[in-house]
This record gives C-alpha cells, sequence and structure tokens, in this order.
C-alpha cells in the first residue's frame, strides 16, 4: 500500500502517511524548511522565504520544487510544457473571428482590401500619412453637400454568435466636431439607410441631438441608443466595445466607459443577414460644409454562427 492511499479502517496511522495525505498550515519561513518530498499541499499564513499569504502549493513527488495553485504562472504557449502550443488552441477554436487589424498596414482607398468603401453624394475616401506618426490612416471627406455619407467595412459574412462574448476597437480622429454623424460597432447600419432593428451594437454621434457618443444595441427586435455623457474630440481618439452575452456591452471612449444593459443582441433562431458586413465605421456631415474623418483601423474578435458555415 502506498503511503498516499485512501484512509480504510485498517489503515495504520503514521507521520509519514499523516503528512502526505494532510494540509500543512505555516508561515512561509516554515514551509520553506520542510522537505517537500514528505508532503503534499502546503498553505502559507504569512509571506515569506518565497510564500504568499494564503495561496496554496503542490509539491512535487521529488520534493525539488512547489507549484502555486493560487496564482497561474506567466507561460507563453510554445510548447507542451508552457501551456501547451498555441497553433493547438487556434486549432480547437476554429469559431474565433480575430481580424487583428487594428492599425493595419494595407489601408487602401480601392474598395479591394481589408476595408471596402461607398460613398452616397459628394465626398470621396482617400488614404493619407500622418505626418507626425507616419501612420496611413483612410481619409473620408464628404464634400460640401449637405448629408454625404461615406461608409467603410470588413467584407466578412461570417455571422456573430451573440452567445458569446466579442469586441471591437478603433482608432480614430474627427477633424471639425459640428454638423455631423458617426457609427461605428458590429452590424452597425450605413448611415445611408434608416435605423433598423437587426442585431448588433456600437457607437454612434450625432450633433443635432448633442456632442456626445451614445451607445446603441439592436436585439432583433427593438433598438435603443443611450447618452453616455462622454463628448467627441478633434483628436486621435480610441473607441471600444466589449460585448458580455445576456449581460452588457460596455463602450470605452479613450479612458471613459459607459455600460448599456438594454435591448442587447441575441442569437436568432434563422441565418440572420450580416449585411456583407460585419464592422462598419460610417459618417455624414449634416451641413453643406466639407467634415472630414480619419480611421485608422480596427480590430474584431468574435465567435462565428454555426449557421455561417463549417465552425
Amino acid at each position: 500500500m502506498s503511503l498516499g492511499d485512501a484512509w480504510t479502517e485498517t489503515t495504520p496511522g503514521s507521520p509519514s502517511k499523516l503528512n502526505l495525505t494532510n494540509v500543512i498550515f505555516g508561515t512561509g519561513a516554515y514551509l520553506a524548511s520542510l522537505d517537500k518530498s514528505k508532503h503534499k499541499l502546503l498553505v502559507c499564513t504569512a509571506t515569506g522565504s518565497g510564500f504568499t499569504l494564503d495561496h496554496v502549493y503542490l509539491c512535487s513527488t521529488d520534493g525539488l520544487s512547489v507549484t502555486d495553485l493560487s496564482d497561474t504562472n506567466i507561460h507563453t504557449h510554445t510548447s507542451s510544457t508552457s501551456g501547451g502550443d498555441f497553433i493547438n488552441i487556434l486549432f480547437d477554436n476554429t469559431e474565433v473571428m480575430d481580424t487583428a487589424a487594428r492599425g493595419f498596414s494595407n489601408l487602401t482607398a480601392d474598395s479591394t482590401g481589408l476595408y471596402r468603401q461607398s460613398v452616397s453624394g459628394t465626398g470621396a475616401w482617400s488614404t493619407q500619412t500622418d505626418g507626425t506618426t507616419s501612420e496611413r490612416y483612410l481619409q473620408a471627406s464628404t464634400g460640401a453637400t449637405t448629408a454625404s455619407t461615406l461608409s467603410t467595412h470588413t467584407p466578412i459574412n461570417l455571422n456573430v454568435d451573440w452567445t458569446k462574448n466579442n469586441a471591437f476597437s478603433i482608432k480614430h480622429k474627427i477633424n471639425t466636431a459640428t454638423s455631423l454623424a458617426l457609427k461605428t460597432g458590429i452590424g452597425m447600419e450605413n448611415l445611408a439607410s434608416a435605423d433598423d432593428n437587426t442585431r448588433k451594437y456600437g457607437g454612434e454621434i450625432c450633433t443635432t441631438v448633442n456632442s456626445n457618443y451614445f451607445a446603441a444595441s439592436a436585439n432583433g427586435t427593438t433598438r435603443s441608443s443611450s447618452d453616455t455623457g462622454i463628448a467627441m474630440v478633434t483628436d486621435k481618439d480610441n473607441l471600444a466595445g466589449y460585448f458580455y452575452a445576456g449581460i452588457k456591452f460596455d463602450l470605452y471612449i479613450a479612458a471613459s466607459s459607459y455600460t448599456k444593459t438594454s435591448n442587447l443582441p441575441t442569437t436568432s433562431s434563422t441565418n440572420e443577414p450580416s449585411r456583407g458586413a460585419i464592422f462598419r465605421y460610417t459618417v455624414k456631415n449634416n451641413t453643406g460644409a466639407d467634415r472630414t474623418f480619419n480611421f485608422y483601423g480596427a480590430r474584431i474578435v468574435y465567435s462565428v454562427s454555426d449557421d455561417s458555415g463549417y465552425f
């Protein structure tokens, strides 16, 4: 019988068996002094000698090391001994779509790259380079015709599984903070079209209301938007949305955030059209004057609905 075997009514007691089958408590200094080959679980009651208060440690069989069970060690996923190969994580989670495209370098105003552009009215998209940071970006210029609309989107026809968490983030710049409208996010409408109830969430601005960002979402039946109280700025800005399935979505504008819990997207029983665009950034002027916007790129992370294909 091994010392570590389960106790029975006839098992003789011994210090060796008790040490292996009981949890030992003590200060860090005390735990460090023990022969780890004679113990299995240790609990620290005072930080010291490499042990941390209230952490639980597993002793290796050879007694040469302990593993902190209360804290996950940093690991790189480069081998079986460092959390497992990262490629296997991707292989077993093929339904996860991650564009990893924030600040993507192939931003081109030709409707053939990662982002596809459209224009309604006057205005044009152009590829520009930031004179300070040398970042390439797409500039949307509405021209001087009122209600001219421009849109860029990622042409991914793989629908979102709204039972899973997902997120998006963008970097952009609004160059004139008056007489304009903006929408961006997962499943958001083109400003050239009317609002609808197709499942979505994101951020939007309409200066005919005020100069704040609004958090918008729709669940397939109802669309609503809420004033975040966070004003837009005429400078580079980061905007991100984090969707927690069935709970909320958080809209982050730079260092500020707003939480929306109403009319959250839910997965439908049918394959809802994705507009040919999972992510969209769309702008419009509300005056007879040019309005320009700099779009530096976006990243989207989501799980693909099974209705969309073999995932």
